[in-house]
């Protein structure tokens, strides 16, 4: 009997998870869409999200970065806006857009801009690295226009964010450290600003050896409401910056990133260079992106000088935890089943229910606590199959593996 009772809860086991590989593979189908629209509305959080969106402490104001709006303004202003602010001695400037071919109708406003990126004392150039489906692998470097990098080291500003395509919702959770085209390494733009300000400490973070880091958010810049961490970073609008209507000593030694805010700062409508962060104030149904693209380099930038980073599970410990919680509520599930049959349902469903916010309060307790994200997603999917399922297994599978089982399904057949 004892025998029997470990190989149910075994068998029970194996069952929950090829019930959950079949619903992973019919996922394709985005699970989520059947529940519209409340599936929408959650199919793009984390429940680590409730954290950075409202539980984390309002950090003091990053001083050491400064972000210039280059807004829509044409190569010949942002030429301008250059040497206003390299002249006051920045430890760096960091140009997070690209200026692809020359402007044949602009010749002048082309000279303009090569002429002031070549008298920046510390440049650092967007690159994206491109990525060939057909062979699998990122086989091309995206940089600006010779003319325009000759004074430039580069920085890769790619982005994580699960869209396909660009009218696609681009939720960004981290980023890639590094990537090798053509065996040459290309570093993110955010580690190489901060190697300009602390270089010990962007080893120190290159040196953790991850190929992806995930961005431990801090705030944005105002943004009216799109979260509650908006005053994080000093920002420059560009008409300040033409006017000459900033004060000269914030930016000396410091990161500067040039980068596009909106039409003017405060701007949510503007879409180009736009994403939805976990500190977005909505958390679930975000109607509005919350950061432009060069706030969030400048949160990759601030953890990497406060080497404050965000440690992760790796996919097989996230694998090995579940097990271990799917073998637990298979074993208690299984004791109360055959002990107290009537009580099954009831009793299983609070105790589903306490172990599902059980986990939920822990990821969100040891994230603020020590930085870890626990990626609980299976344990929390393990949860909320487990008590339904096993009683699958048992009324169904089980008695369709037994001559007793199958000969009772066959005479009821017959009536």
């Amino acid at each position: 009997m004892f025998k029997k009772f470990w190989l149910d809860v075994i068998l029970g086991t194996l069952f929950i998870f090829a019930i959950m590989l079949g619903i992973q593979n019919i996922s394709a189908f985005k699970f989520f869409d059947v529940f519209d629209p409340i599936g929408q509305a959650f199919s793009d959080m984390e429940m680590t999200d409730v954290y950075f969106s409202k539980i984390q402490e309002p950090p003091s104001v990053d001083e050491r970065i400064v972000l210039v709006n280059i807004a829509m303004r044409s190569r010949f202003e942002i030429g301008m806006m250059l040497d206003s602010i390299s002249q006051h001695g920045p430890a760096v400037i960091g140009m997070d857009t690209f200026f692809h071919f020359p402007h044949e109708d602009d010749s002048i406003g082309d000279a303009v801009l090569a002429s002031a990126l070549g008298r920046v004392e510390n440049l650092v150039m967007a690159s994206k690295v491109e990525y060939n489906e057909e062979i699998d692998a990122f086989d091309s470097v995206t940089v600006s226009w010779p003319m325009f990098m000759s004074n430039a080291q580069t920085g890769m500003v790619n982005l994580e964010t699960g869209a396909a395509q660009q009218g696609d919702l681009k939720m960004c959770r981290q980023f890639p450290v590094s990537e090798s085209v053509n065996d040459e390494e290309h570093w993110a733009f955010g580690v190489k600003l901060a190697s300009y300000l602390k270089p010990e400490q962007a080893k120190s973070f290159v040196d953790r050896g991850n190929n992806t880091e995930v961005v431990n958010y801090r705030g944005n810049i105002i943004d009216f409401g799109a979260t509650d961490f908006g005053n994080m970073f000093y920002a420059l609008d560009d008409i300040d910056v033409l006017d000459g209507n900033y004060i000269p000593e914030l930016l000396k030694d410091k990161i500067v990133i040039f980068c596009f805010l909106g039409n003017y700062l405060g701007d949510r409508a503007a879409l180009e260079d736009n994403f939805y962060t976990p500190i977005n104030a909505i958390y679930t149904g975000r109607a509005f992106p919350d950061m432009y693209g060069g706030v969030i380099h400048a949160n990759i930038v601030t953890m990497i000088l406060n080497e404050d980073y965000i440690e992760q599970l790796t996919l097989t410990q996230a694998i090995l935890i579940a097990i271990l919680i799917c073998f637990l509520n298979v074993t208690l599930f299984s004791y109360i089943y055959k002990k107290i049959p009537k009580w099954y349902d009831g009793v299983t469903k609070l105790i589903q229910l306490i172990e599902f916010f059980g986990l939920v309060f822990v990821m969100i307790w040891v994230l603020e606590k020590f930085s870890w994200k626990l990626d609980l997603t299976i344990s929390l999917f393990v949860v909320a199959l487990v008590g339904d399922t096993l009683e699958v297994y048992y009324g169904l599978v089980k008695n369709s593996l037994t001559r007793s089982g199958r000969k009772e399904l066959f005479r009821v057949s017959k009536i």
